[in-house]
């Protein structure tokens, strides 16, 4: 039998920056069709991660490898409510990552006395939509923007 892979979820930091780059750009155009946050470039990523202050970037790790990464973003622009965002690589899809982060990422705010997460996901993105309302986000909106539903989670719930 083969060794179990372990899991790990920690804070980026820059020297992961440019292996999680080349990840991105392995993607398929239709993997990454949902998910575009911002430009994925070396510069971009890294001054991200650089001026982060309050915002989390955190890299999930799958045996020491990078998995995918999720992010809590919005604080360091005066938001009370942090938005979140995950990649999880299509070579580790399916395999419960994305719940993971979530969990993560409620545990984090919590901690932190965050008491509402929001996230964007688009209409058709199905998978992430049932995933998100299964465990307990409601739709509150659209963004005008880029026709995406805003939901919410009450985490005092």
């Amino acid at each position: 039998m083969a060794s179990i892979k372990s899991i790990e979820i920690k804070e980026l930091k820059l020297e992961h920056i440019s292996i999680l780059v080349q990840e991105l750009s392995r993607e398929k155009p239709e993997y990454l069709k949902y998910f575009i946050p911002f430009d994925f470039s070396l510069e971009t990523f890294s001054e991200i991660i650089t001026n982060a202050v309050k915002d989390k970037y955190f890299g999930i790790f799958v045996s020491k490898k990078i998995a995918g990464f999720y992010m809590l973003r919005g604080l360091d622009k005066g938001y009370k409510v942090p938005s979140y965002g995950v990649w999880i690589s299509s070579r580790y899809s399916n395999k419960g990552l994305s719940k993971l982060t979530l969990f993560h990422a409620f545990s984090v705010c919590k901690l932190n006395n965050i008491v509402k997460l929001m996230l964007k996901v688009h209409p058709e993105n199905e998978i992430a939509r049932k995933l998100y309302e299964s465990i307990g986000f409601k739709q509150t909106g659209f963004d005008e923007k880029n026709s995406n539903s805003i939901y919410h989670k009450d985490l005092t719930e």
